[in-house]
């Protein structure tokens, strides 16, 4: 169903995304050693990923890298990472039964790991490194002709691993283990980037092959197409003047859209309540995520967002703003704060001209954000 809010898992929910998934699914193919796939908050992501890995029939681990780094005090934790592998072998076994994938016989062979009555578990104080793990998952599909495939959702939050250097790990998976592909997912593409950093000569990755896949926004047309289909999956008629107004206070983001079908089509509000409850459900979101990522510096990534949401796109401008609201800031600090703000997708940059992609960042922070 187009209107569920969950991830989509089956190839069927994924609208107009053909093109991005055969990318995938080509990459897979080749046994392409790092996938990155990147795009703004809500555009898909997470469906794409979980229906390419499922139509490719390879067996694969997904692991939400934000999820562990929020739930354990803002750091990767190596046992709470290993444990995420475990609950995602967990929730695929039925899967892997019928690839003919035999998880009892690779898990049998990692130190630490075990097959219990409930599933998958790691042991306490387990010792295993990742590049254990891998190794001997890459040696079993060597052994059994499989390509396995390990997807880290928002990767970019690796980088708060304690000293582990995941870059260089990644870059030793890729030269030393074949039969081993890894995707890596990124709302926050610049700092996504950083943290690969396959332009930077002095960095494990440098040089390596990757490929790329970008997930863009849907413009009027699709957005409206993707809203018509989804209602007539409902048996519902929706007048065409109501689903404009929705495409352009919700610009074509296909998360925020679908949160609209749900609420309209799903919950039955009206066309007024359910554009009203998306942009109030959603901003609670929203704001959680805001608050966590300017939380080292809070008063002046505040004030610079308010700024831009009020109308300020020009640097002098938005420093002025800043200035009068958090206080002095050098030219120096403030370009930093503002580029961190366009590399974590927050805001972007135009014809020299910074503005914000989201509506729904927009409107919490012109309405509910307070500096």
């Amino acid at each position: 169903m187009l209107f569920d809010i969950r991830p989509k898992i089956s190839e069927e929910d994924l609208f107009n995304r053909e093109k991005e998934l055969n990318e995938i699914l080509e990459a897979l193919r080749l046994g392409e050693g790092i996938i990155l796939v990147t795009g703004i908050r809500r555009i898909g992501k997470s469906s794409i990923v979980n229906v390419a890995l499922r139509k490719s029939n390879l067996p694969y681990v997904i692991v939400d890298v934000r999820k562990i780094f929020f739930e354990y005090g803002n750091v990767i934790h190596r046992r709470a990472l290993f444990s995420a592998i475990a609950d995602s072998f967990t929730k695929n076994m039925k899967f892997f039964e019928k690839i003919k994938f035999k998880v009892k016989d690779v898990i049998g062979r990692i130190k630490g790991f075990y097959v219990s009555e409930v599933g998958v578990e790691v042991e306490p104080n387990i010792s295993s490194k990742l590049t254990d793990i891998l190794e001997v998952i890459d040696d079993w599909c060597f052994r059994n002709g499989f390509r396995f495939v390990v997807a880290f959702d928002e990767a970019q939050y690796l980088r708060f691993a304690g000293g582990v250097r995941y870059d260089g790990i990644f870059a030793w998976v890729t030269d030393n283990l074949r039969n081993i592909s890894i995707i890596f997912t990124g709302s926050e593409v610049g700092v996504l980037r950083d943290f690969l950093k396959f332009d930077d000569p002095s960095a494990p990755l440098y040089g390596r092959h990757y490929r790329e896949v970008v997930l863009n926004r849907f413009n009027k047309e699709t957005s409206m197409e993707f809203l018509k289909k989804g209602f007539e999956e409902l048996e519902m008629k929706v007048e065409e003047e109501e689903l404009e107004e929705v495409v352009n206070k919700l610009d074509g983001i296909v998360g925020w859209l679908t949160f609209y079908g749900y609420y309209r089509g799903i919950q039955g509000l009206s066309h007024k309540e359910a554009i009203n409850e998306t942009f109030e459900k959603c901003s609670r979101l929203v704001l959680e995520e805001l608050q966590r990522v300017i939380e080292p510096s809070r008063r002046r990534y505040g004030a610079i967002l308010k700024a831009v949401s009020l109308g300020y796109t020009k640097w002098s401008d938005i420093k002025d703003y800043v200035t009068i609201k958090a206080g002095y800031i050098t030219d120096r600090r403030f370009s930093m704060l503002l580029n961190k703000l366009v590399k974590y997708n927050y805001l972007i940059k135009e014809d020299g001209q910074y503005k914000i992609p989201d509506p729904i960042v927009k409107y919490v922070l012109k309405e509910k954000f307070q500096i």
